[in-house]
């Protein structure tokens, strides 16, 4: 077929799937509604998203809330991701589609995993539970929008890039795609020329330690006046390296709500270089480094989960939210003008489905 007739084939099949989508839910829900979505208080700059909170998963039983004659409930079965992808030796990189990962012996078709290609399949109930206490733990003015994903890490994984996330598989991806619209729809709720910040909730075991992620190390990195790679250009702009470094930064207002380990931190040179070889810590998760812009810093807070074990979820939760309240007024992290309607978000749907259908379009040609 030529070039530019599968090009406008599949333009039709994306354009298609993307006024179906529309015309199938409201703003704010999502398919099957495995993806929860709080609007924030009217005073509010903050956006919490909880990637690895899922809890459901396998068929799923849903109600078709008078969308069919019947209105009867009805059973989904969701697709359910690999555990690891396929390695491919000409690129040499690991391959993360069901399609391309297939081989055959003349008769079947296998799949072929390779231990190379090793994904992260956990998720806690706890992760869901302590992000929307931390939001709750907020006055209502205040309260922030909250993302919250239902399904588990064994069926999506939205912290991830649209690939590793989904394996392309159709019910994967509805979700991954809700859970970044919906982003997009509460940073464009908060109107310019406001900043924001959004926190991205993941965890962590075998550790006491909370790990904060702003792009890159910045105990590794010797530009931490110019970090290019950095989540939080906004503020580092603003109030330059002690907002991740010193008494301005998030770190040490979690240090001083009860939380004596955090990184990273201040240190002497003797105990960063104790720190680094002690600890690798996620920098950045696809979303962090997909939202974050001039006006939104995004960071990735990787929650210690063997704590739940001594610490209650309201506890640790009025810890946290404290501890965000602080680094905000801080580091004068400002509301400047009355969030907008809902509908003024269309322009982050239009976004980010273009955004998405390249990719697919650059996947699929080449």
């Amino acid at each position: 077929m030529h070039f530019d007739t599968r090009l406008l084939l599949l333009t039709i099949i994306i354009f298609n799937k993307f006024t179906s989508y529309f015309s199938q839910y409201s703003d704010h829900e999502s398919y099957l509604s495995l993806v929860e979505f709080n609007r924030g208080g009217s005073a509010t700059n903050l956006i919490f998203a909880s990637p690895h909170g899922g809890f459901l998963g396998a068929n799923l039983t849903t109600k078709n809330n008078g969308k069919s004659p019947t209105g009867d409930s009805i059973r989904t079965t969701l697709g359910q991701l690999p555990v690891a992808g396929c390695y491919n030796d000409t690129l040499e990189r690991c391959i993360y589609t069901i399609k391309d990962c297939f081989k055959s012996d003349g008769k079947t078709l296998s799949y072929r995993a390779d231990a190379r290609c090793l994904t992260n399949r956990s998720s806690t109930l706890s992760m869901y539970l302590l992000t929307k206490a931390i939001s709750e733990a907020s006055a209502l003015p205040y309260r922030p929008y909250t993302i919250l994903n239902k399904l588990t890490r064994q069926y999506v994984d939205p912290a991830e890039d649209l690939l590793l996330g989904t394996f392309l598989i159709e019910s994967a991806t509805r979700v991954y795609t809700d859970y970044h619209r919906l982003i997009a729809m509460a940073k464009e709720a908060i109107r310019a020329p406001s900043r924001g910040l959004f926190i991205e909730f993941v965890f962590h075991r075998y550790s006491q330690t909370v790990q904060l992620g702003y792009g890159y190390d910045p105990l590794r990195s010797s530009t931490i006046s110019k970090p290019t790679q950095s989540t939080i250009n906004e503020l580092v702009s603003r109030s330059g390296p002690s907002v991740i470094l010193g008494n301005n930064s998030f770190g040490h207002f979690l240090r001083l709500n009860g939380f004596p380990h955090v990184i990273p931190l201040e240190q002497s040179q003797q105990q960063q270089q104790q720190q680094q070889q002690q600890y690798s810590y996620r920098l950045s998760t696809h979303s962090t480094r997909m939202h974050a812009d001039q006006r939104f810093n995004a960071i990735v807070f990787s929650y210690p989960i063997e704590r739940l074990r001594t610490n209650s979820i309201k506890l640790e939760a009025k810890r946290i939210a404290k501890a965000i309240e602080q680094f905000i007024q801080t580091n004068n992290i400002k509301l400047l003008s009355s969030p907008s309607s809902s509908s003024s978000s269309f322009r982050s749907y239009i976004y980010f489905y273009i955004q998405q259908s390249l990719f697919l379009l650059y996947i699929y040609f080449y």
